[in-house]
């Protein structure tokens, strides 16, 4: 379930300039991110959450979670050492959280095996190793549904030939991996433009950056093409297409010729809305950057620098989820220089460094953008130069285009560090006077 695809994408234009990311979690409104620290020492940082488990080659594993519940405070999941593997340029990786469930890989040399992890719960916590399944998979194919109070489905959707696909699934139920075809019945509309440019060609196909479940269905998701939906629990599974908006400006780039479109996950985020008696709703969220290249004459040592002279976040929603473009519906769109920012918040920001007499808010070097689970609030890393090692966390209220918070959450252990992080509501399933651990004051999660 291993996948570099993101890595080696085309490097961005002005429009779309970065690439690079860092892995923790914020709890500042139900939004967790999540980051792996391995080779932990147990006694430093063990809590209650803890869960053990057996490899398949004997060695035995323990996670265990923390996560504090002041805002914008960085939760860690954990992985202690194993004997004889070096996590450093290889470590465990969350593939996804759905609820109370993590699905966690961990690589043991030419090999991974693959867990379970529940930090809560009536039984406690738990470690589950998962059987080996008949095939490798991208990170972003896999999926995760929780199936009532105990079981769960890990779908995995790979293409087969045109209009057909194949689902693997696993069923926690019955302990096995099964395959099925699935056929493509309800493909999205053509896109709404004569003529799809050629440096943008990329939107011509699938290719999934994420799933996300909706319901009782599963949605794998390519954040510049659409959605594929597919009931996963039917013994007949079908699938059918939902476009996402276009990205129309990088569509008029090049005199015509488009923009080359990269990997999307650094300006484009999805989430589900499941408020209780009514319908999921999708909410979608873009960044548009306006950013150019800093030339360094010849003789320099500096890497690559990108100058960012403004940027935007656009909402949208969508309810009805058929194959059509016209359920979007476009909320908002917030520009950076016309954000409110407290006295204090921008202070604070000052003293950091994150902001200086001569960088705004709107010069911030800014990715990822990410809705909450409440669909209300976009997270955002921020950065004071490209590539820039120490990382700080955004949340941006969009319904008044208010900023909630900033605070340093990560500084990478290695540069340009290919991670994640994601919408989870997991800190809800654990009792709050174990979810803590003691990490003494000055202590680095990142040595």
């Amino acid at each position: 379930m291993h996948d570099k695809r993101g890595s080696t994408d085309a490097k961005a234009k002005s429009s779309d300039y970065i690439d690079e990311f860092t892995k923790e979690r914020v709890n500042f409104n139900p939004f967790e991110f999540t980051i792996f620290r391995p080779s932990v020492p147990r006694s430093v940082f063990w809590n209650a959450t803890a869960a053990s488990a057996t490899f398949r080659g004997g060695l035995a594993i323990e996670v265990f979670l923390n996560c504090p519940e002041r805002p914008l405070l960085p939760t860690a999941l954990f992985v202690t050492s194993l004997p004889g593997i070096d996590f450093t340029n290889n470590p465990p990786c969350v593939i996804c959280a759905v609820e109370d469930l993590i699905l966690i890989r961990v690589p043991l040399g030419e090999s991974d095996d693959y867990f379970i992890y529940r930090p809560g719960g009536k039984n406690g916590p738990s470690l589950k190793l998962l059987p080996w399944p008949r095939h490798i998979f991208f990170d972003q194919d896999v999926g995760l549904l929780r199936c009532g109070e105990e079981h769960y489905t890990i779908a995995v959707l790979i293409p087969n030939k045109p209009r057909i696909y194949h689902l693997h699934s696993f069923d926690s139920a019955t302990e096995k991996w099964s395959i099925v075809d699935a056929p493509l019945v309800e493909p999205q509309v053509s896109f709404p433009y004569k003529r799809i440019p050629r440096n943008s060609e990329r939107l011509l196909f699938h290719l999934t950056s994420t799933v996300i479940p909706i319901g009782g269905t599963m949605g794998w998701v390519d954040l510049r093409y659409g959605i594929l939906l597919c009931d996963v629990l039917s013994r007949e599974p079908k699938l059918r297409g939902v476009p996402l908006p276009l990205p129309l400006d990088h569509l008029r780039y090049n005199n015509g010729l488009g923009a080359d479109l990269g990997c999307p996950r650094s300006l484009r985020g999805i989430t589900v809305i499941a408020s209780p008696g009514m319908e999921p709703c999708l909410k979608f969220v873009e960044l548009g950057v306006s950013a150019s290249p800093i030339i360094h004459g010849e003789d320099s040592d500096d890497d690559e620098d990108w100058e960012m002279h403004g940027w935007t976040i656009t909402t949208w929603s969508n309810s009805k989820m058929t194959t059509s473009w016209k359920d979007w519906h476009k909320n908002r769109e917030l520009k950076a220089s016309c954000t409110t920012i407290s006295s204090k918040l921008n202070s604070k920001m000052l003293k950091s460094g994150l902001l200086s007499p001569e960088r705004a808010f709107q010069n911030l070097l800014v990715s990822n953008s990410a809705l909450g689970i409440d669909g209300d609030i976009v997270y955002l890393q921020a950065r004071v130069k490209f590539m820039d090692p120490q990382v700080f966390v955004l949340g941006l209220q969009t319904r008044d285009n208010k900023l909630l918070g900033a605070v340093e959450f990560a500084t990478e252990r290695t540069r340009n560090a290919e991670v994640w992080y994601f919408p989870s509501n997991i800190s809800k399933y654990v009792n709050p006077e174990t979810r803590d651990a003691s990490i003494p004051k000055g202590t680095s999660l990142f040595p």
